[in-house]
């Protein structure tokens, strides 16, 4: 059961195991909470504590430094680019307490099992397997199988705050833990760092932190409910990746499938 009320010695190992990475926008570098945390677990579970009691996210916990990566070698234009937000570090660890212990324990495992990304569970090698068993079972009594491959657009960057909000209000969750939810989306800002040169601030009205420890959960919880009609026919879901697979048999029509 999700609480709020954290200890030192439970928080301490969190801390100790952070990896080498990079600071927000409050320049509090990872080695500080991995070689001090005996010595600060208890500050930072009372921290966390009344941020998840109080059903609020820290201000400045809200505030990222968006690091464009290319996603090729050799980029041209914008779309090249894939945005990563660097939050401040005690935000990443306060997303990751509650995705562990709040909020996935409250997706029922029926709603996501098409999901193979962003979950502990889920590879890109379990989606192949999940698509060559079912390609196989259905060639038992089918001539053929078509497959209908989606790649989203933009997927993270065009998510509706309020849908999302309207489809985590469904589920099964403490009142300040989606308190917490709606403070963390609301009220965020973001400014674009390159070689140096910072761009000013501004406020982001859609769409899902990549790189936050949230981002990828939330994502998969705003498309659960795009299901097949049909059960002859299988859906893979793989983050922004959807593949159909439709047989020669099935009682629906193709374009009519999802």
């Amino acid at each position: 059961m999700c609480h709020s009320d954290l200890q030192g010695y439970e928080i301490e190992p969190v801390l100790r195991r952070l990896n080498n990475t990079a600071p927000g926008y409050d320049n509090l570098p990872a080695w500080l909470f991995s070689k001090c945390s005996v010595e600060i677990s208890d500050i930072v579970a009372k921290l966390l504590s009344l941020s998840f009691t109080a059903g609020k996210v820290y201000t400045n916990w809200k505030l990222a430094v968006v690091t464009p990566v290319p996603k090729i070698s050799k980029p041209i234009t914008y779309s090249d680019f894939r945005p990563i937000s660097v939050t401040p570090i005690l935000s990443r660890v306060a997303e990751r307490l509650i995705v562990r212990k709040c909020i996935f324990p409250a997706i029922p495992s029926d709603v996501i099992q098409d999901q193979f990304a962003f979950r502990p569970t889920g590879s890109t090698t379990c989606t192949l397997v999940y698509l060559l068993h079912h390609v196989c079972e259905m060639l038992e009594t089918n001539n053929y199988v078509r497959r209908l491959s989606v790649d989203f657009s933009k997927a993270f960057d065009i998510v509706s705050h309020e849908l999302l909000l309207r489809k985590i209000a469904h589920m099964d969750l403490q009142d300040n833990v989606y308190n917490w939810i709606v403070s963390f989306l609301i009220d965020r800002q973001q400014k674009c760092a390159i070689n140096g040169s910072c761009s000013p601030f501004r406020h982001i009205t859609r769409g899902i932190v990549q790189g936050s420890g949230v981002g990828p959960t939330f994502y998969i919880i705003y498309k659960n409910d795009l299901k097949v009609l049909s059960a002859s026919n299988k859906l893979s879901k793989y983050a922004d990746d959807i593949n159909l697979l439709v047989p020669e048999h099935t009682d629906v029509c193709l374009l009519t499938s999802l």
